[in-house]
């Protein structure tokens, strides 16, 4: 956690936790070169007892020639402004505190009993697997040097050390839900088992060096899937589908999207099926042609334009291939009903592609033409007042190709502005 000449900004409350946890950087200061800098955050929530908790510890730091910062907020206001919880943006603040002393180290006095709590609550809200390995000791720059340490192990600690510190009464306010699980329902469980909270740090080690195994599992199931911006499905049912979940959840991270359980079955039933599954708003898995991909659907209304010549029949009988090349269509002038546009495709949009003798919707048409989801909403239709005369990249409408009987011929292109 420490390494020789660090600067370490430790939080300090004045609780028994963190004054524990500052005097012990304080006693191995010389040890590893340190540079210790407590910071304060007084939330504005307990009034006068909470500024009375600064100035207690601003005057320990005093005694003992420890650079003190203190940061001052009104949480319940600002969170209230921000439209966050007072505790969501309590922590949002002290972190953006910590982290604007440009430290190596953070310390944070964060113990063991904090770590049975966080499980018991994640467990009770419905937490994924990783949620369970609680609080991690270290995290980038994050270190917690009491996580092993239960509350009474602490505060044992501060009374044998003769270390003061301030008792904060709202911790035995059980309309918190953290408190009523402290207070209520780890008491409950310790009357099974003394030593609780210790059996509970040995599950979240070892559940967490299984997590780790999976992880490295699914990353090397991910190099091995991904392809072409999607996974191969044949592939990916090869593996474990402990594994494979957590694959859907690295695609989904290309979309900065988490992923819950929902989702996740949603994307399960796509690797037997050819479908579409929104995961929210405009962000779907989809299958086809044996790979799953999440794309983002456009709802593009197109710099699109097009642009037109028209020519007689004959001049398009003497270079009918150049024209075909030059020009995304070539359509019969005549058969053209009012005027033309471009568009988005429409729910619904049907067509009768050119010497196929049928009506297809835009939907069918794709799947058999095996466009990727994604795509399906960039492509642009032109239109007459009639209907659909075509489809960018597909095909022409049957009632407006060229024939015997034509006498002008219209070329349409299409081009994208930037």
């Amino acid at each position: 956690m420490l390494t020789d000449g660090d600067t370490v900004v430790v939080g300090v409350s004045g609780g028994a936790d963190s004054m524990l946890l500052l005097k012990f950087l304080i006693s191995v200061q010389d040890k590893y070169s340190l540079k210790v800098i407590v910071a304060n955050v007084e939330h504005g929530i307990r009034g006068e007892a909470s500024k009375a908790d600064s100035s207690f510890v601003k005057a320990y730091c005093a005694e003992h020639n420890v650079p003190f910062e203190m940061l001052s907020i009104n949480a319940p206001v600002e969170a209230k402004a921000e439209k966050l919880g007072v505790e969501e943006y309590s922590r949002k603040r002290r972190y953006e505190f910590f982290n604007s002393f440009g430290a190596d180290k953070i310390a944070v006095a964060h113990n063991l009993s904090d770590n049975v709590e966080t499980v018991l609550f994640r467990l009770a809200r419905g937490s994924s697997v990783k949620g369970l390995t609680g609080i991690k000791p270290v995290r980038d720059n994050i270190i917690r040097p009491l996580i092993e340490c239960t509350s009474d192990e602490i505060r044992n600690a501060c009374n044998l050390l003769e270390i003061p510190y301030v008792v904060d009464e709202t911790n035995s306010d059980t309309e918190y839900t953290r408190n009523y699980i402290r207070n209520i329902i780890i008491p409950e469980f310790e009357h099974i088992n003394p030593s609780f909270e210790k059996a509970v740090n040995r599950f979240t080690v070892s559940f967490g060096e299984d997590i780790n195994f999976i992880t490295k599992c699914a990353d090397e199931c991910y190099r091995d899937c991904y392809t072409d911006g999607g996974l191969d499905i044949s592939k990916l049912k090869s593996y474990d589908i402990a594994v494979v979940k957590r694959v859907f959840q690295l695609l989904a991270d290309n979309f900065n999207v988490v992923l819950d359980d929902v989702h996740i079955n949603g994307a399960l039933e796509l690797l037997n099926v050819n479908k579409k599954y929104q995961i929210k708003d405009d962000i779907f898995f989809t299958s086809s042609a044996n790979k799953l991909r999440i794309y983002k659907l456009s709802n593009n209304n197109t710099n699109d334009v097009l642009t037109f010549d028209i020519i007689t029949y004959a001049d398009y009988l003497n270079d009918k291939e150049g024209y075909k090349r030059r020009y995304d269509f070539c359509l019969d002038a005549d058969k053209i009903c009012g005027n033309a546009f471009i568009r988005c495709r429409k729910e619904g949009d049907t067509i009768s592609p050119v010497g196929r003798n049928c009506t297809k919707t835009l939907k069918k048409l794709f799947n058999e033409m095996k466009i990727p989801a994604e795509s399906r909403n960039t492509l642009q239709v032109i239109c007459d007042e009639k209907g659909l005369i075509a489809v960018q990249n597909c095909t022409a409408d049957d009632r407006v190709k060229i024939d015997d009987t034509t006498k002008s011929v219209i070329l349409f292109n299409i081009t994208t502005e930037d």
